[in-house]
């Protein structure tokens, strides 16, 4: 039975904050083993072939500053959402980089809503990092944007807002942040709460879990199945506790949409792994790529998903299996793309790219990059090309792409295209 959309008073529980952590191509050769192996496709321009050796044109923030000038250069009018969309995306990158005092520079020229949830999430990095004061900064910041905001915007800055307080130790001060608001958002404090609560405690929170599952609500079983993640790592020594974590997921898993039962089951492997139950780890990676293999997916989200399935197999120690999915997808990108509408073709490429990097594989990674810029320059409007173009730098700037002249000098060439009609 699939999970409803009917609205209950159980609380909706979300992942705890934003990690740092980043990712990078390796610059030296491969082994001959791992050489590239993606050809140069024939939908692709014969210019852009990557060359080598590869010349660092631009730094890790000098991509992100472009990305940040592209997503400005799309018109308030009337595109202030997808505008502010597209700067927020920059400045998340800056906070997984750690780059802050670049995330806030953007942060603080974007307008509505964004703003205020991105200053709650740079003071949610200053509270892991013991600052306490600026992260006390922040909230205070974010609070001030989120006056001016209702309904669900102010929502989403309130929540994160809280998740902040509740890591500086200050639960009282979260629960009067959220007092009043939606019984959905109020629940997605919880995961957080679960992260620091006392071992006497747990078992209440996975009682509220329980509960949440029980409705078969759609909403509230994501956020269950998420605040059951986080108690996993709390309990991972507790044999018994362990193993009602995973029945709980386990059961709920089939209730939801295909792909997130797929997203799910590799998050759950991943908590595994991290919690050194490696066989076990695999054994629900499998599960995801079953599922996987057997449901007929939108062409657009096939590559994306795969990816996904392939950069679990390196972190559990497979990277060759790895390879050869993300070889595969690239490989059938030529036919699959022509069900796919030419707004979101990159996508698929930037998700294969992002895989070759975790592998190393620094030639291949370029190879999709490059047909990405291409797939991005399709469509006849500019406020989805720049859309592209800005999402692929956030990309090779979060792996540390070393860019061939090739290479920059099509994005410069690409962002220069950016005119009437957006």
């Amino acid at each position: 039975m699939r999970f409803t959309t009917k609205q209950t008073a159980v609380a909706l529980i979300t992942q705890l904050i934003i990690c740092i952590g980043q990712s990078g191509c390796v610059d030296e050769s491969t082994s001959a083993q791992n050489a590239s192996v993606l050809k140069q496709h024939s939908d692709m321009p014969a210019t852009q072939t990557p060359a080598s050796p590869p010349l660092a044109n631009l730094s890790r923030d000098d991509l992100l500053d472009l990305a940040f000038q592209i997503s400005t250069s799309i018109p308030i009018e009337p595109f202030a959402s997808d505008r502010a969309r597209m700067q927020a995306l920059v400045a998340q990158a800056c906070i997984k980089n750690g780059s802050l005092i670049q995330a806030i520079q953007y942060a603080s020229k974007i307008e509505g809503w964004r703003q205020g949830e991105l200053f709650a999430l740079i003071g949610q990095q200053y509270a892991s990092a013991n600052e306490t004061q600026l992260a006390r900064d922040f909230a205070a910041r974010a609070m001030e944007v989120a006056a001016n905001e209702i309904d669900w915007r102010r929502e989403q800055i309130v929540i994160e807002t809280a998740k902040l307080y509740l890591q500086l130790g200050d639960s009282t001060k979260a629960s009067a942040l959220v007092e009043g608001a939606t019984q959905a958002e109020l629940g997605k404090i919880e995961a957080a709460r679960t992260a620091i609560v006392l071992q006497s405690q747990l078992d209440n929170q996975a009682d509220m879990f329980d509960k949440a599952l029980a409705t078969k609500n759609f909403d509230l079983a994501r956020g269950a199945i998420e605040g059951y993640l986080v108690w996993l790592d709390r309990v991972s020594e507790d044999e018994i506790r362990t193993t009602r974590a995973l029945k709980a997921i386990d059961d709920a898993l089939p209730g939801l949409p295909f792909d997130l039962q797929v997203k799910y089951a590799i998050d759950l492997a991943d908590h595994l792994h991290k919690n050194l139950k490696r066989d076990l780890a695999i054994l629900k990676l499998d599960k995801a790529t079953e599922i996987f293999s057997a449901t007929t997916f939108l062409p657009e989200d096939v590559a994306p998903l795969g990816a996904m399935i392939a950069r679990a197999r390196i972190r559990m120690g497979d990277p060759q299996s790895a390879r050869v999915l993300l070889q595969r997808f690239y490989s059938e990108h030529s036919t699959r793309r022509e069900g796919i509408v030419n707004l979101r073709r990159a996508t698929s490429l930037r998700a294969l790219a992002e895989g070759f990097c975790e592998l190393g594989d620094r030639d291949d990674a370029i190879a999709c990059y490059t047909w990405a810029l291409e797939e991005g320059t399709i469509n006849p409007n500019a406020r989805p090309r720049a859309e592209d173009l800005g999402a692929t730098c956030i990309s090779m700037a979060e792996y540390g792409i070393v860019l061939t002249p090739e290479l920059k000098n099509r994005i410069d060439t690409i962002r220069n295209s950016l005119t009437d009609p957006w």
